[in-house]
Formats: C-alpha cells, sequence, structure tokens
C-alpha cells in the first residue's frame, strides 16, 4: 500500500484538486484526475470526484482511494 500517503487530501500533505492519477474503471487503468473530498466519509476511505477519459469518452465518476493511484 505505497500509494496511502499519497491518497491524502491537500491538508495533509496530499495532492493538489485536480491531480493527475489513475482510475481503476471495468477492470483497467485509465489516466485522469481526481479533486479530494475535504474528509473521509464514514466508511473511513477518502473519496474523490475522478475526470478521465474511457474510449474516447469523458467520464465523471466518484471513486474511493482503493480505485485511483497516482500517476
Amino acid at each position: 500500500m505505497g500509494n496511502v500517503v499519497w491518497l491524502r487530501p491537500p491538508d495533509e500533505d496530499g495532492p493538489a484538486p485536480g491531480r493527475a492519477c489513475l482510475v481503476h474503471s471495468e477492470d483497467e487503468w485509465w489516466e485522469g484526475t481526481v479533486v479530494w473530498e475535504e474528509a473521509r466519509r464514514a466508511d473511513g476511505l477518502w473519496w474523490g470526484t475522478a475526470t478521465y477519459r474511457k474510449r474516447g469518452q469523458v467520464v465523471v465518476e466518484v471513486f474511493s482511494q482503493h480505485d485511483l493511484r497516482a500517476r
């Protein structure tokens, strides 16, 4: 879990809003950007809104830290 440090919000020395990332969707990794929510959710995970291109389409979805990686 080497990416755990990267998956902190900006006020905790993590990525700035719109940070480049890889998004896990349909068993593949897609290049995109993420804007993190300001606090962990009740499930204890960080969530963010990812914007990425998948098969030529721009997609905007919300993902947990488990489906987002530094790029």
